[in-house]
């Protein structure tokens, strides 16, 4: 057993997805409390710093793409289900069930000894979609200011997409 904790399938793909799983409880039950809904861009902020350090980064972005993934699955299942945490549109609970499969194919991906370019690109175009749904949204509400924030996150999203999946085309093989 101790063996299988020090495992590189253990570190990389069940503790990221346990670790996930634990933080959308928490956001489910946490977005009910006032004071926190209201930092809840802090937090998430502050929580985005460990991207910025190069030693945590790949682990933050596995635990990033479970998290995204699952709550994007419990939305739309809860929606589909009448369930009180639903509360989604027609075309967001079917939008948001591929965007969480897209979220947990990359985590899947990312959770690899050497991950390939690809599952980066699909975390970066389910942002991407998502960010134009965001967009949409928000301009059909006359909420601008939204509006130009969600074009900047969408083509931030698909131009790192493009980059990625570019840069993995022209590089050479992997022989190791």
């Amino acid at each position: 057993m101790a063996e299988w904790f020090r495992s590189e399938a253990w570190r990389l793909r069940w503790l990221p997805f346990l670790t996930a799983a634990a933080g959308v409880v928490a956001v489910f039950l946490l977005q009910e409390i006032p004071m926190l809904r209201r930092h809840a861009l802090l937090l998430a902020l502050l929580a985005g710093l460990g991207f910025f350090l190069p030693t945590v980064r790949h682990r933050l972005l596995i635990l990033f793409a479970y998290g995204l993934g699952l709550y994007f699955i419990i939305k739309s299942v809860a929606t589909w289900l009448d369930l009180p945490f639903g509360g989604l549109g027609m075309v967001e609970r079917v939008l948001w069930l591929g965007l969480g499969a897209l979220c947990i194919l990359s985590a899947l991906g990312m959770g690899r000894r050497r991950p390939p370019a690809w599952a980066a690109a699909l975390l970066m175009v389910a942002l991407g979609l998502y960010f134009a749904n965001f967009t949409y949204v928000h301009y059909v509400q006359n909420n601008w200011l939204q509006v130009i924030a969600g074009v900047g996150l969408t083509g931030a999203a698909f131009w790192h997409a493009a980059t990625v999946w570019v840069e993995s085309e022209t590089a050479p093989p992997d022989t190791a």
